[in-house]
């Protein structure tokens, strides 16, 4: 097909060649690097104004020794020695390659790495799941998919200031974390919470590493203008559904998602929207070390909002309408006043299994309908479970299963007032009759 006077597809689009073929051509390209010339990019004259920024830029600083002061000002770091180790290795290693090094080419190294533990992460539960050992993570999948597409418009952004110029840099970053990836997933097989503290540790480094760089270079960083990734992330980005994905903790404390790019104007902006953006990881990566936190997406999260919206609106309208016989109780289409009322438990049961917390009649009813097989199995469940989720399904067991105290004593109420009312009517009927007689 012809595009824009193109025969067949454009250049860098449509799949990948293969391996060998992208892998040679990347060794050659960097064989280039090495010899200090780039055969495929001409040599482009930098105006004055350009020149200066590029100047300002290599100007930049960062105090590794003032870094390790902010990792200790609350305490030694708490960690298992097996991961503690190669922690302060990675941490040393940074250090000594880097120091008066460019400041950017740092940062390219640190994203370049950071991206590894969700993928790792992804890739094991993933197997988890396929395996049939364990899906009850699923939906954190996608929070750790979206931290991993937040790493990668980080590292986009160091690109565009250049921190990837060099070849060493390139090289040292790219097999440092084809080595992490692999040691990581490892790890996670050994032991998931291992490796989560691992991530964790790597990215509190990240929130004091960017810290002490804003803190050094605040006047020269608000002379900079925003790189073009950063614009196009933080600003035009933001309506991407996954941009606020990894901003588990905002959403839990019911704070509105982070959006820099609406007043981002120059690099400090950006590096202060980084640094907040690492922060979330490690709230996310203590979340997941917690056993009493249930970490799910903020789609699922909406999910719910729409879910409560869907049986307000539902109450809503069987509450005005005249749709119950008064001899039954029955209403019209087959829902019966206890199982309304075991609906609106199930609303609880449902958002207390989004945002946390949640009964324990609960949590045994679920134990209950999962021994008994899929929860659309269950005897007037199952309609509930595929229209509003098995939060419902499993509140409205729970309501068949262990009704509350309150609930039992209103019973009783209502056999006691059946009982005199029939008791009544027969001492009624049975007079009548003697008086007929």
């Amino acid at each position: 097909a012809k595009m824009n006077g193109l025969e067949g597809k454009l250049p860098g689009f449509g799949p990948p060649a293969n391996i060998w073929k992208l892998g040679w051509g990347q060794f050659f390209r960097n064989l280039d690097a090495i010899m200090g010339e780039y055969k495929d990019e001409d040599d482009i004259e930098l105006t004055p104004k350009q020149e200066k920024l590029h100047a300002t830029l290599r100007a930049l600083t960062l105090n590794s020794t003032a870094i390790w002061e902010r990792e200790t000002e609350d305490g030694p770091i708490e960690a298992p020695w097996i991961i503690k180790a190669p922690y302060l290795v990675l941490c040393w290693f940074l250090d000594v390659l880097f120091e008066e090094k460019y400041v950017p080419s740092r940062f390219f190294y640190l994203e370049t790495v950071a991206r590894m533990p969700y993928f790792s992460y992804i890739t094991m539960l993933h197997l988890y799941e396929t395996l049939g050992f364990w899906r009850r993570s699923a939906d954190v999948k996608r929070i750790h998919f979206a931290e991993e597409i937040n790493e990668y418009h980080h590292l986009l952004i160091m690109e565009s200031l250049g921190g990837d110029q060099q070849w060493w840099v390139r090289f040292v970053a790219q097999h440092s974390a084809i080595v992490y990836y692999v040691v990581l997933c490892i790890l996670f097989a050994i032991s998931p919470t291992l490796s989560y503290k691992f991530s964790e540790l790597l990215e509190t480094h990240a929130v004091n590493t960017y810290g002490q760089f804003l803190d050094e270079n605040e006047d020269a960083l608000k002379n900079l203008p925003p790189s073009l990734p950063a614009i196009n992330y933080y600003s035009f980005g933001a309506a991407d559904p996954f941009y606020g994905e990894f901003q588990t903790s905002a959403l839990a404390s019911g704070q509105a998602i982070r959006r820099p790019g609406e007043d981002m104007t120059n690099l400090y902006d950006v590096f202060q929207a980084i640094r907040a953006d690492e922060g979330d990881h490690v709230d996310t990566m203590e979340a997941c070390l917690d056993e009493n936190v249930v970490l799910l997406s903020p789609s699922l999260e909406k999910r719910a909002l729409t879910g409560a919206g869907i049986l307000a609106a539902t109450v809503g309208l069987l509450a005005a309408g005249d749709f119950s016989e008064p001899t039954t109780g029955v209403a019209a289409d087959g829902l019966s006043g206890f199982e309304l009322d075991a609906l609106l438990a199930g609303a609880g049961a449902f958002l207390s299994q989004i945002f946390g917390g949640g009964s324990d009649a609960v949590v045994e009813a679920s134990e209950v309908a999962e021994s008994m097989g899929p929860l659309e199995a269950v005897k007037d469940a199952g309609w509930i479970s595929q229209i509003l989720g098995e939060g419902f399904a499993a509140g409205f067991l729970a309501s068949k299963l262990f009704p509350s105290k309150k609930d039992e004593k209103e019973e009783n109420q209502t056999i006691t007032d059946r009982t005199a009312n029939f008791n009544e009517t027969a001492n009624h009927n049975e007079t009548k009759h003697e008086e007929h007689d």
